[in-house]
Formats: C-alpha cells, structure tokens, sequence
C-alpha cells in the first residue's frame, strides 16, 4: 500500500471509531450523527479535524462539575426556599387570574427545571442597546457591595472599556467585582485587556478557556456560555440579548438598525440572575467545596415590597438532556389559545419545536415569527429560510426586518411572556448555556408585543409569493444548509 492509501485507511478507522462514540457513547440523535458522518466523508480529514473542535461531547469529568458547582442544588434546599419565602411577600396564585391560568406552566419550569416562581418584582423592557448600557453604567456607579457580570461578549472596544473603568473605579471605593467572560463568544477581547482591573483587585475568568493560548484551538469551544447576566448588590439584575460591544448598540452600519430585547430586573427575581452567575463563577473557578457559603445576605438581600410582577427564570445547557428552555418554550405554545409572537435571529428548531408551532397554527392560533432580513450568518440565515418557508405553506405569518433583529422575544396570547438569551435554533437548545425569564404580566407582555408591532412596521412579509420570486441558487443553499443544520 502506497501512502496514501494508508492515509485514508487511518482516516476511515478514526472515522468509525468516531461514529460508534457518537452512537453509543454520546447517544446522539440520528441527524446529527449522519450530519457529522456526512462532514467527515465528503472531507475526511478536515472532517475529523471540525469534529474534534466543534463535535466532540462533553466529557463525563466536566459534566459531574457542572452538576457539583451547580448553585440550583443549593437554592432548592430548605434553607434557600426559606430565604425566598421570606423575602418574596408570599401570594396564593388562586387570586391572580394570570397565575391560575398559566399554572402548570409555572408548575412544569419548577419540576423540570428547578424554576421558583417570584412575585416581588419590578421590571423594566430595553428594545435598544443604549438605553440598557446607559442604565446598566448608572446602577454600576451607584453599587454598595458587589458587582458580577457575566457576558457572551466583553468586547475591548469604547464600550466594553468605559464598563471596566467603571468597575476598576468602584473596586477602588471597596466595592467587589467578579467578571466572566465567554472563550468563543469573546474572542478578539485579549487577556491583557482585563489587566488593571485584576491589578485593582477585579477577579476575572473565563468560561471554557483553552488549554493552550491559542484560543480557536479549544475541545470545548462548541459549548459556549452565551448568557449576558449583570447583578449588582443582589437587589438588581440586568438579563438578555444585549452584549458588551459596539455593534449591540446600533453602531455597526452594516447590521443597521439594530434591534434587541433586554430586561432590568428589581426584587426577588434577581436571585435566579445571581444563582446562574454563581454556578458560572464557581465552575469556572474550579470551586466545588462549601457552595452554602454563598447563600449569605451578601448575595441574596433582603428587601422591602417592589413591585408584583411574577417571574421566574430558566436555565439550560449542554451539561444534561433536559433541554429546559425549549421545552419551556413549547410548553407556552402548546397553552397559546389565541396569538404567539416569536422574534429570533436564527430559527433553526429541532422537530419538537417545529411540531409545537405547526400544532398551533393547525389549531386555529395565530402565529406570526420575525426574523432579521440582514444577516450576521449566512449559512444560518439560508437554514433559517428553508424552515419558515415550510410554515408560511402553513399559514404561519413570517416577517424579515429591515435591519438585524437580536432579540430573543416569545408572547402568548398578550398575556406572558419570555426575554432571555436563547435564540429559536438547535446550538442555543442543546449546545449553549442560557438563560430566560418568564414573565406573568398583562402589561408587560403588552410593551413586548408593542415591541413586536412596532417592529413590524420596519418589516416585510415573507410570503408564498416571496419564496416562489426566490432564485435557484438561494433555494440550493437553503437546501443544502438545512441538511446540516443538526450540527449549525
């Protein structure tokens, strides 16, 4: 056998092996093992190498520390309900007609995904990125104890500088500080870039780093933590789809207008935003020993009476199978009797999601789904297209916008509502860390949907006979980037 013979024989042996890890050991679905099959046949070599950075599962070690550093262990103990009793002003959700109504919902995320349901809150809606940085700056200046950010993206631009001199200059006052950073979401941010504010005291990590310095060379790089929580004091917390960089303000004129939702929380939701931080922070720092420290006034304060807007908020990540905040958001479509408002920048669902809205939509419901008409990923965007295209046959209402849409937004029926990190795509599903808030408030719901409406306006429908006006070459790559998008 020549070299090359030999070459390929390696690859196909390494192949194999690498489609019984996926079958047997990982489990996987089978799209997306004939996916990645497909991958490593038509580029074996190149193939292995994508599976390697982007396919590989996460290893058993990792998923035990994720479940040993994980702070819902600690919030549901006894201890931790007793603290949210006491500070939550308790109500009996038989007097609260959304509540009633909405019951097993709120049922469903506290079983499935150890959801406690909050009543003492107050919370304000950010469709613009400067009007939330410009608040989160305020809230920043204005912290007593601590401060704890934890961002897909920290940009090393004028915004991401002008928060850490912020948080360098309140470290000075004896405020404390502690910053996460995504690997892969952050990637252009260097180290050096936190220097002075780890010299002024700042503790920083990042989440997955790689093990070398080199950072696209990194096993654990398709398991980003793309959630953007900021608390501050424990008594208010910032969550959603705004980052730290210039383009999530409206500054990037390629991706102009754009749109995005985010959330300003007061009151005893703030404690989901603060647990999530804590498990982020204590896997990132390897700190697995005494999590009950951490239930201190410190980080989880009491307060007086603040508002009566009902929440709770979910999780989900790759660490486990329960895929929490999809199923939370089929349970919402599957409860919808009138209207669902779906805004994303990608929707890329698994079957389940998919058959939820096309259920609905069978059922007489009015959906009507917003994505961006400008695109930040082709391919997805194309993937994106080929799905909507299938629910517009349907009857489904499609709108693209005028601009790049960032907001992750679910409503139902006017009256609930989800703002969160996660987008409606099978990598935010299964393969990121996120976050969402449910909402159980007439009106705010109202100011999403009004978000939704006023989007509309800037938007164009993607009808029938839109798709039929659609060149072959835009129907070929929509085709061909649905087939891998198991793997997207």
């Amino acid at each position: 056998m020549d070299a090359g013979s030999i070459t390929m024989l390696v690859v196909y042996i390494i192949n194999t092996i690498l489609a019984i890890v996926m079958i047997f050991v990982e489990k996987r679905q089978a799209q997306s093992v004939i996916a990645w099959l497909s991958v490593m046949v038509f580029l074996p070599i190149i193939g292995f190498i994508l599976y390697i950075l982007l396919g590989s599962g996460l290893g058993l070690r990792t998923r035990l520390m994720l479940k040993k550093t994980n702070m819902a262990n600690v919030i549901n103990n006894k201890e931790m309900r007793e603290i949210i009793v006491s500070h939550n002003y308790v109500f009996d959700k038989n007097t609260n007609a959304i509540l009633s109504k909405y019951h097993e919902l709120i049922e469903f995320n506290y079983t499935w995904a150890d959801s406690i349901l909050t009543n003492n809150n107050k919370v304000q809606f950010f469709n613009d990125g400067l009007e939330k940085f410009n608040a989160l700056k305020e809230d920043i200046k204005n912290a007593k104890n601590h401060i704890h950010l934890d961002y897909y993206i920290f940009a090393n631009d004028t915004i991401g500088k002008e928060i850490l001199e912020l948080c360098i200059s309140k470290l000075k006052s004896g405020v404390k500080v502690k910053i996460i950073i995504d690997s892969v979401g952050s990637l252009k941010t260097r180290r050096r870039h936190f220097k002075q504010f780890i010299k002024a005291g700042g503790e920083f990590c990042e989440f997955f780093p790689p093990i070398i310095p080199l950072k696209l060379f990194n096993f654990k790089m398709n398991y980003r933590n793309h959630r953007k929580i900021a608390v501050i004091d424990g008594k208010i917390g910032y969550v959603g789809g705004i980052n730290l960089r210039l383009d999530h303000m409206g500054f990037d004129k390629r991706l102009k207008p754009w749109r995005d939702a985010h959330i300003r929380i007061e009151g005893t939701g703030v404690f989901g935003l603060q647990s999530t931080f804590l498990s982020d922070w204590r896997f990132s720092k390897n700190d697995y020993k005494y999590p009950i420290r951490y239930l201190s006034s410190e980080y989880f304060p009491e307060s007086e009476k603040i508002g009566d807007c009902p929440i709770q908020v979910v999780t989900s990540g790759p660490n486990n199978d329960k895929c929490e905040i999809k199923n939370c958001l089929v349970k919402m479509i599957n409860l919808a009797k009138r209207n669902i408002r779906i805004q994303t920048p990608y929707f890329v669902p698994d079957e389940v999601y998919l058959d939820s809205i096309k259920l609905a939509k069978a059922s007489g419901i009015d959906v009507e789904i917003m994505i961006p008409e400008i695109p930040d990923k082709r391919f997805v965007y194309y993937a994106s297209l080929s799905y909507l295209s299938d629910l517009v046959k349907l009857g489904v209402k499609v709108y693209t916008y005028r601009g790049f849409l960032h907001s992750k937004t679910m409503t139902i029926d006017d009256e609930i509502c989800t703002v969160g990190t996660c987008n409606s795509d099978i990598r935010s599903f299964k393969l990121n860390f996120e976050i969402n808030t449910v909402i159980y408030n007439k009106s705010f719901t109202e100011q999403v949907v009004n978000a939704f409406k006023n989007d509309r306006a800037n938007s164009d429908i993607f009808d029938e006979k839109k798709i039929k006006q659609l060149s072959f070459y835009k129907r070929f790559k929509m085709n061909l980037f649905r087939l891998f998008t198991p793997i997207l």
